[in-house]
């Protein structure tokens, strides 16, 4: 049975199981997105510039006060760094990192269980990949950067995509809200 609604695709595959082709694609998007952050492969102005795109400018859209590296794009850009100042206030963390590679890879992760472990990854790759759209969205529409709202996105998403992946999490949002590293596997 195929389901079409506004720009929705998806198909029963057994039982009551649904597989929703929107859905199934937005945990690739993320893994591709951390994947291409890791390899610098992200098109941040100083890497256009590199490549010989004529930029009016090559300092970062957000606070025009540096070369827009992606180091600079997704971890130390002061608009970015209120963003995960709340991201970490949010976990009850005090936000120390040393560099984007330390928040990728957990190298210097704050204190979890083991069973924390691999939520705290998840909701890191999906709040870089929501910095980077909020980031497209100031440079390609104009839109507003609004640390508050970027925070409520990263908690909507990040939590979208913990129960979708994670059989095994037994997460309620109220609990994900208040309290996200007490979680039930």
């Amino acid at each position: 049975m195929l389901v079409d609604k506004d720009d929705f695709w998806s198909w029963k595959l057994c039982g009551s199981v649904y597989f929703n082709s929107k859905e199934s694609t937005s945990s690739k998007k993320v893994g591709v997105f951390v994947w291409r952050v890791r390899w610098e492969r992200l098109p941040g102005l100083s890497e256009l510039d590199k490549r010989g795109i004529d930029l009016h400018s090559v300092l970062c859209p957000l606070c025009d006060d540096a070369v827009e590296t992606v180091d600079h794009a997704l971890f130390s850009c002061k608009k970015v760094r209120e963003i995960w100042d709340k991201v970490f206030k949010w976990w009850g963390f005090v936000y120390n990192q040393q560099s984007l590679h330390n928040i990728l890879n957990g190298s210097s992760r704050v204190q979890c269980s083991e069973n924390d472990v691999k939520i705290w990854q998840a909701m890191i790759w999906v709040s870089v990949y929501l910095i980077w759209k909020n980031r497209d969205n100031k440079v390609f529409k104009k839109s507003s950067w609004s640390p508050p709202i970027a925070l409520c996105d990263i908690q909507v998403k990040s939590f979208e995509w913990i129960r979708k992946r994670c059989n095994k999490v037994n997460i309620e949002w109220l609990d994900w809200l208040h309290n996200p590293h007490v979680l039930v596997l």
